[in-house]
């Protein structure tokens, strides 16, 4: 008899044990997996402004690897927020951060992303704007880095930025 409850017992726990324990191959992707294209996988998380370039032939028009860039994170609640560092070059910035912030959403099929604006900071676009959409392009850049062309200038935009320019995010395991 109490054999066959040890028995009984032991098998309870092995099926909760069993239950509780997740084989989702999606959540042990590596970034790189996740970002083969464009996807709310890939995007959720911080991403760090590294530079502007020009989009005719990708020359650096500003460099942000000294840290005077921001940082824009992707919640999975659909929210955006981009944190602008301390030091802010924008024409009328009062020179401390300035938060930018709104709903985010993806059409992985026309491989569009849009910012839907509730907070707009200093250096974000047209005052007033609301909508921004874009479409961005994801490259992988090295084994656990990826980099985030929004294909436009939106959250710094300063006189640097003027013209046909895109503001790169990196994003690093």
């Amino acid at each position: 008899m109490k054999t066959k409850i040890l028995t009984l017992l032991a098998a309870s726990c092995l099926g909760f044990f069993s239950a509780c324990s997740s084989d989702d191959s999606e959540g042990s992707k590596s970034l790189t997996e996740r970002c083969e294209t464009l996807s709310e996988d890939c995007l959720i998380g911080k991403w760090t402004l590294k530079e502007i370039v020009q989009k005719s032939d990708q020359q650096n028009v500003q460099d942000f690897s000294n840290a005077q860039g921001g940082v824009l994170e992707f919640k999975d609640n659909g929210i955006y927020h981009y944190e602008r560092s301390s030091i802010s070059n924008c024409p009328g910035s009062l020179g401390g951060a300035v938060d930018d912030e709104g709903h985010w959403s993806i059409d992985e099929e026309a491989g569009t992303l849009v910012f839907k604006v509730d907070k707009q900071g200093d250096c974000m676009g047209d005052i007033g704007r609301t909508v921004y959409t874009t479409t961005p392009k994801v490259e992988i850049t090295g084994e656990t880095s990826v980099s985030l062309s929004l294909n436009t200038v939106i959250f710094q935009q300063d006189e640097n930025a003027a013209g046909d320019n895109t503001e790169v995010f990196t994003r690093t395991e």
